[in-house]
């Protein structure tokens, strides 16, 4: 009797270990599917809370930058200043809007105020960076006996920077840019449908390679007013320009003039991958390589397609630049090319070769050049 109880009580104790086991499992699963169900929205949160840490850190960088801008040109002597800046933009951009932004610069004669100058930085990209300028815009430029001033403003005016290990570039870009200025005595107005433009440093490739400076230009319909006469009309209905140079490894000084000496010293081409317009009712276009000889005077060939050639050679005898002869001895000559070329707008391609000082459209000489006045020197008759 006393095994058969003993017995019985092992069995009881088995049925309560199994129900036991069976009730743990069924926690262990339902706290499993709880922890898995939590686990992707913890590193969720995890994420976002970082994000956000990180769009912080950006906006103080951001701000620290604007009031190094600001010492900077306070340590050159200028003033640079605005009413307010307020931050902004989260969680997809780090927007800083400057609102009545003004910069006095008395050491070059410039004055500019912005209505509104906006900031913008993706936090996932910090190595670029946009600058929207809002309303209007009032530059002035006294300097040299030179006066220049404009008021404009754009339905959208916007420059972007980007930076990478081998590149830099900066680009601009307007739609729909309106305003009126004046320089020296002339007044001017215009109106601008779109305009782009980029300039972009490239890193040498190799040890033995030169950096090179690329810079495009694109114009969509730009009309002028005014006081201002231009040789081909007022009204410009396309201009495309893209080139390349190179340049030394180091400059003295970032401004125009050193690039152009520091590209002159590197005795290499300039790359005219496009230079076209129309304008007037002219096209032109033209692609090839120039350098500058010691004189300061182009060498090199292009190869020029034209419109209109005798609109074009008529703007050319009235500026100046070829005589009467010339003239008359050009135009039969390109009238037969542009009857035989086959182009149903009569657009001739030719070649344009820059020898010495003399210039050549295809077999004819049609204007010699003057080597530049060098400073100190005597301007040349």
């Amino acid at each position: 009797m006393q095994t058969v109880t003993n017995v019985r009580f092992a069995a009881n104790v088995m049925t309560r270990m199994r129900d036991v086991g069976a009730w743990v499992r069924q926690q262990a699963l339902l706290r499993w599917r709880s922890v898995v169900i939590l686990i992707p929205v913890a590193a969720i949160a995890l994420g976002l809370a970082g994000y956000g840490v990180w769009w912080r850190m950006l906006a103080d960088r951001v701000q620290e930058t604007l009031s190094g801008i600001q010492g900077e040109q306070k340590a050159l002597g200028r003033n640079l200043e605005w009413s307010a800046l307020t931050i902004g933009g989260f969680p997809y951009m780090v927007d800083a809007t400057l609102s009545k932004t003004r910069l006095l610069a008395p050491d070059i004669g410039t004055v500019w105020d912005g209505e509104r100058v906006v900031v913008r930085l993706r936090p996932l990209s910090p190595g670029s960076i946009k600058i929207s300028l809002e309303g209007p815009q009032h530059f002035l430029h006294v300097a040299n006996g030179r006066w220049i001033e404009g008021d404009v403003e754009a339905d959208k005016a916007l420059i972007s920077g980007r930076s990478k290990d081998t590149m830099q570039s900066v680009s601009a870009e307007f739609e729909r840019l309106t305003g009126k200025g004046r320089l020296d005595a002339s007044d001017v107005s215009f109106i601008l449908e779109r305009g782009v433009a980029g300039l972009a440093l490239n890193a040498a490739p190799g040890a033995t390679d030169l950096p090179r400076l690329d810079l495009s230009a694109q114009v969509t319909n730009l009309a002028l007013q005014g006081q201002v006469a231009l040789p081909l009309g007022p009204a410009v209905d396309s201009l495309a320009i893209d080139i390349g140079l190179s340049l030394p490894r180091t400059l003295p000084v970032a401004t125009a003039d050193a690039v152009l000496a520091a590209w002159r010293a590197t005795a290499t081409p300039v790359e005219i991958r496009t230079f076209s317009f129309e304008w007037g009712g002219v096209y032109l276009a033209a692609t090839g390589k120039l350098l500058v000889n010691a004189q300061g005077l182009p060498e090199g060939n292009l190869k020029l397609t034209i419109g209109n050639h005798s609109r074009m050679l008529q703007v050319m005898e009235e500026l100046g630049w070829i005589s009467r002869e010339t003239h008359a001895r050009a135009k039969p000559i390109l009238d037969v090319m542009a009857f035989v070329s086959g182009d149903p707008k009569r657009k001739i391609s030719v070649p344009l070769r820059f020898a010495g000082r003399d210039v050549y459209l295809g077999p004819a000489r049609v204007l010699t050049l003057e080597p530049p006045a060098r400073n100190g020197d005597p301007a040349l008759p």
